[in-house]
């Protein structure tokens, strides 16, 4: 007789149990094979692994999208270009005198410094991307006149589009995270209840022998192996 394996991969794991619950309804008759109540938490939890283990591979795939990549990337390229820019022609209008130093305050910029923060991160993006867009707010509701090339519409356009893909691609991984968490969580459960399936499905046809049994058994999800010695005499038989 094969010995029993429990399934090493989620795939598998959902082939086993779907097995087990889709055979255990014939025409519309239920097999009595499994006991009711086996039989509904199986269902149950069929359709709850499932779905996590769909919602992670979809999150996954999204992420790794190339298309979506790029249009992330370019996003994020385009986002610090214009934050870049616009603190630059700021710091340029006051040392033109154009606008009072002290206005620099408003952006969250070091009063006596002309320089550009860092905007290597995704990160340092948002975060003064947000602040130059409040501090021009600010300043113009006093009367001050706004800035161009670029103005703060275009740069709150650029920033505000890619706020949105950041914030999609945040969510995607928290979601990614929660969905692998719910699946590790899962998966001993899932492992039990096989191996409760397979017990009571055994048991259902222990009046078969050989092949037979191993047949009827493997329609409901039963996963048998043979040792590789067996499976040497087997092959030898059969030639």
């Amino acid at each position: 007789m094969p010995y029993r394996r429990l399934p090493k991969t989620d795939q598998a794991r959902i082939r086993a149990l779907k097995a087990a619950v889709d055979s255990s309804v014939k025409g519309g008759v239920y097999t009595q094979v499994l006991t009711h109540n086996t039989y509904h938490r199986a269902k149950e939890l069929l359709e709850r692994f499932s779905r996590e283990v769909a919602v992670y591979k979809r999150c996954v795939t999204e992420q790794s999208s190339k298309k979506g990549n790029e249009q992330y990337e370019a996003a994020l390229k385009k986002a610090r270009m214009y934050v870049s820019h616009f603190i630059q022609v700021l710091s340029m209008s006051i040392m033109r005198g154009e606008i009072a130093r002290a206005k620099r305050f408003y952006y969250g910029l070091p009063e006596n410094e002309d320089t550009v923060p860092n905007l290597f991160s995704e990160a340092s993006v948002l975060e003064w991307g947000q602040k130059i867009i409040v501090g021009e707010q600010r300043r113009q509701a006093e009367g001050g006149v706004p800035i161009y090339n670029p103005t703060m519409g275009r740069v709150s356009v650029v920033f505000e589009i890619f706020k949105e893909m950041y914030d999609r691609q945040h969510m995607l991984q928290t979601r990614t995270a929660e969905a692998l968490a719910n699946i590790s969580n899962m998966r001993y459960g899932v492992d039990e209840l096989i191996y409760e399936i397979w017990g009571e499905v055994e048991n259902a046809f222990v009046s078969l022998s050989g092949e037979a049994r191993i047949k009827r058994c493997s329609e409901y999800g039963v996963i048998y192996y043979y040792r590789p010695d067996r499976a040497i005499k087997k092959n030898a038989a059969d030639d």
